[in-house]
């Protein structure tokens, strides 16, 4: 789905649900992806995570990108995820994560990289069921500082 998805997510999750046979009194737990990754469509899945949180009474947790990269698999101890200008976000499926400048054909030969959206949300699903790993809270991951400058403070008035 290019667009739309913020219209249409509600949908989706009844579908999916009844596809998997799974009524919401059987759901004990919400994981979402909390990043890094496309910042409108993280605030959109953290937002509408936490409605159904709150009206199911589960929990709420998130999962990043890099676990749902790694999980699953035992090649890569580390996933990349693309970042702007030719870049990459680079993290272990415990957590630690840093900034890192690679060239393209390297990344994707030294790192784990980010499953297509299906085996991606998956990974996720499969991730946060797991008792054995460590779930993240419900808030965005954000690597790098905003890209928004503050204002400072200095306001011109229009008489």
């Amino acid at each position: 789905m290019k667009k739309g998805q913020a219209e249409n997510l509600f949908e989706v999750i009844e579908d999916t649900l009844e596809q998997a046979k799974v009524k919401k009194s059987q759901i004990d737990l919400i994981v979402v992806g909390i990043g890094p990754g496309n910042f409108t469509g993280i605030r959109i899945g953290l937002a509408a995570t936490k409605g159904l949180s709150l009206s199911l009474k589960v929990p709420l947790s998130g999962v990043n990108s890099f676990q749902a990269s790694l999980y699953g698999q035992n090649e890569y101890k580390v996933a990349a995820i693309q970042a702007p200008l030719n870049s990459y976000y680079l993290g272990t499926i415990n957590g630690d994560f840093r900034t890192g400048h690679t060239k393209d054909s390297d990344a994707h030969e030294r790192f784990a990289s980010r499953p297509k959206s299906k085996k991606f949300i998956e990974n996720m699903a499969k991730f946060g069921a797991d008792r054995k790993c460590t779930l993240s809270q419900a808030i965005p991951l954000y690597i790098k500082a905003a890209d928004a400058k503050p204002h400072n403070n200095e306001f011109s008035m229009i008489k």
